[in-house]
């Protein structure tokens, strides 16, 4: 993977604004961890994590004040990736890409069966409860900023948070009695 660049344009050849870069060098990581997770990859990974921190440059006299960047910066990663692959749909660059469907070689859990069993087991659950228990799991984001992110009342959070976890716990028992891996 390549490191997203900042934007350019007008503020080109001026350093980023005070603060920025640190939010940037915490907060790239896990926005393209959180795009992988949604099913985004190669170009399209690229593009969405591109257009997110060119969004994040340029709301930043607000977003640097932000109670919960973390769940802001989701939020609109997960608008860039609506749009991202739109476009890349309209100019026919897509087969439909599914969450997990396969791993970069350089991801760490490349090797760890357990680790893709529960990444099979998330692909097979509601988009919704997916990205809730993703959110919450792998991001530890609170209820409310998954809220936030999401669109949807903390209620709704914990809810979806609660239902995934509940599947996830009911599919590994199933795999379980079938003699899948445990």
């Amino acid at each position: 993977m390549t490191a997203v660049q900042l934007p350019p344009g007008e503020d080109c050849g001026r350093p980023p604004p005070e603060g920025f870069e640190t939010f940037f060098m915490r907060y790239e990581p896990r926005l393209r961890r959180y795009l992988y997770t949604l099913g985004a990859r190669d170009s399209l990974l690229e593009d969405a994590a591109q257009m997110t921190l060119e969004e994040a440059f340029r709301s930043w006299p607000s977003l640097q004040d932000h109670p919960r960047q973390d769940a802001w910066l989701f939020k609109v990663a997960r608008q860039r990736y609506a749009k991202a692959y739109k476009e890349h749909l309209k100019l026919g660059d897509l087969t439909d890409p599914v969450l997990f469907d396969r791993l970069h070689q350089d991801d760490a859990t490349a090797g760890c069966d357990r680790r893709l069993d529960l990444l099979a087991m998330l692909r097979r659950l509601p988009e919704q409860q997916c990205e809730a228990v993703v959110l919450r799991r792998f991001f530890d984001l609170s209820y409310d900023a998954i809220a936030e992110a999401m669109g949807v009342r903390p209620s709704s959070a914990r809810s979806l948070v609660s239902r995934a976890l509940a599947r996830l716990a009911q599919m590994q028992d199933e795999d379980t009695e079938e003699g899948g891996c445990t």
